[in-house]
């Protein structure tokens, strides 16, 4: 207990008085982000072929924040960074102009084939005129022969009988006879794409991503499957960390909580790149900095500010329970290996239940409610093992982020 309240107060000094380099902090965020680089998604499709609808589904972004958040990279190509360029931990390469007029897409190519890690082609449904996309996968073939291809095919609802008609309820595209069960048109079309692109891809995903307004239910449909595809290439837990737990939405479920939670995942992420040091107590105060950085990035969400009795009181709530995990992370630092990979997962986990327990805190005050100190106590302890379960398998993936290279 002793080193419980030790390290409780160091972090309490550094979030009220920051005694750690900031500089120390910052280099430790972009060495993390140098050696774990953040996953790319090249979405290549024509304009109109549902690329938007695919980031919005995934990571939960508004058209407005998609369609502003898309930086230009080369003159016809642009990225979008997610949550954001600071805190991104994935990021969507879009390669415009594909089927336009005098478009050449070799200097889009040399940029993407450098940085992207899957090839999502895009297109809709019942569009057969898919040349300038077939050419582009072709020359990606010639110098990147085992590079992962996944074709989407998008906007479903436009092969049905009639606009209007709902969607074939099970999802049956997931399944061998699944021709026979969807609109004969729309089957037929679906096929013939198919078989344009199974010189490149033998993975096909079939959705329909609409928004609520639209009147398709779900307006999701298929988006557990185009889970289940990425997933195979991506970190184990991606998903999930894209998505929050139903129960913690529902109890952070303002205003504040979508962008909060972002913060809290981007700098887990980054204290468990730091806790992946292999000696005892070396990365401990970069761990502390990471987290106060993480504080102060909430206070100014939440626009609460971080006083002497607030953490006084946050800390009394839970700090014995989570040093004593970070003790046990410490000490499997003395096993070669293995103590590493601890040690990375229970930082994250840390810092990810440290970040969500902080957020509700501030919930509550911004109720106006004062904050149960067993409640706290409680939902701290919850998200820990939340936290454990989305990074243990994030950061114990070697190939997590390899790209895939040619032979």
């Amino acid at each position: 207990m002793l080193f419980s309240k030790k390290y409780w107060q160091t972090l309490r000094e550094e979030v009220l008085a920051p005694q750690v380099d900031p500089e120390k902090v910052n280099e430790k965020l972009r060495e993390s982000q140098i050696n774990s680089p953040v996953p790319v998604i090249w979405l290549l499709g024509k304009a109109q072929s549902g690329k938007t609808s695919i980031v919005r589904a995934i990571t939960g972004s508004t058209n407005g924040e998609i369609g502003n958040g898309f930086q230009p990279c080369t003159r016809t190509a642009s990225l979008f960074a997610f949550p954001d360029e600071e805190s991104c931990w994935l990021r969507f390469l879009d390669t415009r102009g594909l089927g336009e007029a005098g478009y050449d897409p070799t200097e889009d190519l040399s940029y993407c084939q450098e940085n992207a890690h899957l090839v999502m082609v895009v297109v809709k449904a019942m569009d057969h005129a898919q040349k300038s996309v077939l050419d582009v996968l072709k020359t990606i073939r010639k110098t990147r022969p085992n590079w992962p291809v996944l074709v989407v095919q998008t906007s479903l609802h436009e092969g049905y009988a009639k606009f209007g008609d709902p969607h074939v309820q099970p999802y049956p595209y997931d399944r061998s006879d699944w021709a026979t069960s969807v609109p004969a048109s729309l089957a037929r079309s679906l096929q013939h794409q198919r078989t344009e692109f199974a010189s490149y891809s033998n993975r096909f995903v079939a959705v329909d991503l609409t928004l609520p307004e639209d009147g398709f239910e779900p307006a999701n449909y298929g988006l557990e499957t185009l889970w289940n595809a990425i997933e195979q290439e991506f970190p184990h837990g991606l998903r999930s960390m894209m998505e929050a737990q139903p129960e913690l939405r529902a109890e952070l479920g303002d205003m504040y909580y979508a962008k909060a939670w972002r913060h809290i995942i981007s700098y887990s992420i980054a204290a468990g790149g730091a806790g992946a040091v292999p000696w005892p107590l070396v990365d401990i105060p970069v761990v502390i900095g990471i987290q106060a950085k993480m504080f102060h990035a909430l206070s100014s969400i939440y626009g609460q500010p971080l006083t002497a009795q607030l953490m006084t009181e946050f800390g009394t709530a839970v700090g014995g329970s989570m040093v004593a995990r970070i003790v046990r992370s410490l000490l499997a630092k003395f096993i070669p290996v293995f103590g590493s990979v601890f040690g990375a997962a229970y930082n994250a986990a840390t810092t990810y239940a440290l970040g969500c327990s902080l957020s509700w805190y501030f919930a509550q005050l911004r109720r106006g409610a004062t904050p149960d100190a067993g409640q706290l106590r409680a939902f701290y302890a919850k998200e820990l093992e939340e936290g454990r379960k989305r990074f243990t398998g994030f950061l114990n993936r070697d190939d997590r982020t390899t790209p895939v290279s040619g032979g």
